[in-house]
């Protein structure tokens, strides 16, 4: 790429990048926090709105307007102007969710997946999805990449290392997509997607170093530092759930025990809740809201378990706000009915148990909700097109 068109790329990627993050912005106010000219600026917007990516609107009526006697006019990102599919690979279902140009959701939609389906069965889910979407003239020709997520390890390059709850192991599953997908395709760990869907999804939220934990099935978990997430050297770090927070206890799909996720996931609640073992698959996605309005009706069960819980899941951020002094800690997940209660027990002791001086980071609940793993996915893929950081700047 010449020189010349190399800043103009990269000056269009601000562009939609400080839409994405403020808002509507006037001209004159896109030129000032991008350090243009405004005739550089109006090039960029003309050009851009031919390409449907960004639009005219008239200017919002908040009493500060600077061009007095004619109607204020600002630009803002066109939604319908590019579309990115997320797709969570989860245990016995496949989660779907569509992100406009704005990374707002506009379409959603679960599918089953058969216990004990190999890859090529998740991605012939992923193929009729894509072509439904494209079916409807509104995103025919406007989905641009798509994100998959797994709740496993998997490499930076789309590999699947290990992915125990579903039984995929060594399996390239970025390859895989690639030979029948005619789009980008990244593969990410569930709880990075969680993590990257909830910062994208306010993205000055995300300044400083933020530690996300998704508790569901398992317990992922992902560290982001400056809205970019620590990765590792092969994009196989932050394994939250591995942290050892016990001498003893359940086996670990990882092969060892006394691992934070076998102490709090859903079916750690479970055995908690009732006292009763089960098998991954048999512990109800139901089973927070049954024990939330057990724990509202002073049901002493319900009660005890969410002490349990909140003692082990309290070890794991003990260490984890010593080890990276985060601003925020932010928990999501299916455990969500039960979060509020969580939070409020472990606050004080958070506090109380950190390094002496070491400053309490901020507990956030994300409330994005069963669909987070796809959002997170297809806030992936717009940040791969439309984000700065991704230029590559040898070519």
């Amino acid at each position: 790429m010449a020189n010349q068109s190399l800043v103009r790329h990269i000056n269009e990627r601000r562009l939609l990048s400080a839409l994405r993050v403020y808002g509507p912005l006037p001209r004159a106010e896109l030129a000032r926090r991008l350090s243009l000219t405004r005739a550089s600026v109006t090039g960029m917007v003309d050009d851009l709105v031919a390409r449907r990516l960004v639009e005219e609107r008239p200017a919002r009526d908040d009493g500060q307007r600077r061009d007095v006697g004619r109607p204020g006019i600002d630009i803002a990102l066109a939604p319908d102007g590019a579309h990115f599919l997320g797709v969570e690979i989860g245990v016995g279902v496949m989660r779907f969710a569509l992100l406009d140009l704005t990374a707002s959701p506009v379409d959603t939609e679960t599918v089953d997946l058969p216990t004990g389906a190999g890859a090529e069965a998740a991605i012939g889910l992923i193929e009729a999805r894509l072509a439904a979407l494209r079916s409807n003239p509104r995103f025919a020709k406007t989905i641009r990449a798509i994100g998959v997520t797994v709740p496993g390890l998997v490499r930076s390059d789309g590999f699947v290392i290990n992915l125990p709850i579903l039984r995929w192991q060594h399996l390239p599953l970025g390859t895989l997509l690639d030979a029948r997908i005619d789009l980008p395709c990244q593969i990410e760990n569930n709880a990075h997607a969680a993590a990257f869907g909830h910062i994208y999804s306010n993205p000055q939220a995300g300044e400083g170093v933020v530690v996300y934990l998704k508790i569901g099935t398992g317990c992922g978990g992902a560290v982001i530092v400056d809205n970019k997430l620590l990765r590792g050297a092969n994009g196989l770090g932050a394994e939250i759930g591995h942290l050892r927070v016990a001498e003893d206890g359940p086996l670990c799909s990882c092969g060892r025990r006394g691992c934070l996720e076998t102490f709090v996931n859903l079916r750690a609640l479970q055995r908690y809740a009732t006292h009763k073992d089960v098998v991954e698959r048999d512990v109800s996605i139901d089973l927070p809201n049954a024990v939330a309005e057990r724990l509202a009706a002073g049901d002493r069960e319900a009660t005890a378990a969410i002490a349990e819980l909140s003692s082990y899941l309290l070890r794991g951020l003990v260490d984890l706000t010593n080890l990276f002094n985060p601003d925020a800690i932010v928990i999501g997940g299916a455990m969500l009915p039960l979060l509020d209660p969580i939070v409020d027990r472990i606050a004080g002791p958070l506090a109380e148990q950190i390094v002496p001086g070491m400053p309490m980071p901020r507990l956030t609940i994300s409330r994005i909700g069963p669909f987070e793993c796809a959002i997170g996915a297809a806030a992936m893929a717009h940040h791969e097109e439309f984000d700065l950081t991704n230029i590559d700047l040898h070519t």
